[in-house]
């Protein structure tokens, strides 16, 4: 017996509708076939920030400076996953460079704060593809991320645009930043891409004011996600690794499955090279 409702039948819709974020074409998790998928290699060049996000994982496990993974064998290098890396600029071109020099798309991942004009156009020079920002709140921007900087990112981004495919990252906190994310929605980007807050540290529950009942929940997700479509001309969508593995569920599976929020500190994987610079 085959077990459907209108909510069931819509949240099959909405993950059909669903497209891969750029950022996740090229990453083994995208393929279910592979049993123990990798990211794409990461260039980590510091584990320093110049904000302090509540659900951030980089400041919790030591990562050494250099590079993740074998970039003969990638489609794309990311930099980076563990602190701000434009605190280091002269890396951030170092990296560029080398994941070039492999016929490589490579994508920076930032908070925003350090961008400007003057440095996406080196940036675009050197061969830079994908800048995503990661953003989750505006007119809570100070109390997740500890200083007020939304309008320097909010211009930041808006700059980004105009140089790159630009994807805006955001963590979707239950009960919290909502109304933040449709605001979000509006922005003139390329893509958006939704992620589950996944908690490191249970306190962060009751300092942000988090609604426990809706963490991990996928139909929430889901929802959330189709109303930022029908009001934004980005892409909105969740990220590649798990619409994959969704568009293998039917509906009254993806209304009542839920995401593991809670989770040890992430380790990096693969194969670890020193870097010279």
């Amino acid at each position: 017996m085959i077990l459907r409702s209108e909510t069931a039948e819509k949240l099959e819709r909405i993950v059909k509708r669903l497209k891969v974020v750029k950022h996740c074409i090229g990453c083994e998790g995208l393929n279910l076939e592979i049993e123990n998928p990798e990211h794409h290699p990461s260039l980590e060049l510091t584990q320093a920030c110049n904000l302090n996000c509540p659900f951030c994982y980089s400041k919790l496990k030591k990562v050494k400076r250099g590079l993740y993974g074998e970039l003969d064998k990638a489609e794309a290098l990311t930099i980076s996953q563990y602190g701000e890396p434009l605190l280091d600029i002269e890396g951030v071109k170092r990296g560029i460079e080398l994941g070039k020099s492999y016929g490589l798309r490579v994508d920076l991942q930032t908070n925003g704060v350090l961008l400007n004009e003057e440095l996406l156009k080196e940036f675009k020079d050197l061969g830079l593809d994908i800048v995503m920002i990661s953003l989750s709140s505006i007119s809570k921007y100070k109390e997740l991320y500890g200083k007020n900087f939304v309008d320097k990112v909010l211009e930041n981004i808006r700059l980004a645009s105009k140089y790159f495919h630009t994807i805006v990252r955001a963590i979707y906190l239950p009960g919290v930043n909502e109304k933040d994310l449709m605001e979000i929605a509006k922005l003139n980007v390329d893509e958006i891409m939704v992620h589950h807050l996944i908690i490191y540290n249970d306190k962060i529950i009751e300092k942000l004011k988090i609604d426990k009942n809706r963490l991990g929940s996928i139909k929430d997700l889901l929802f959330l996600v189709d109303e930022m479509n029908k009001i934004s001309k980005a892409n909105v969508t969740i990220k590649g690794c798990l619409l994959v593995q969704l568009k293998e569920m039917d509906g009254f599976i993806l209304s009542n499955v839920k995401y593991d929020s809670f989770s040890e500190v992430p380790e990096i994987k693969r194969k670890y090279q020193p870097i010279d610079f």
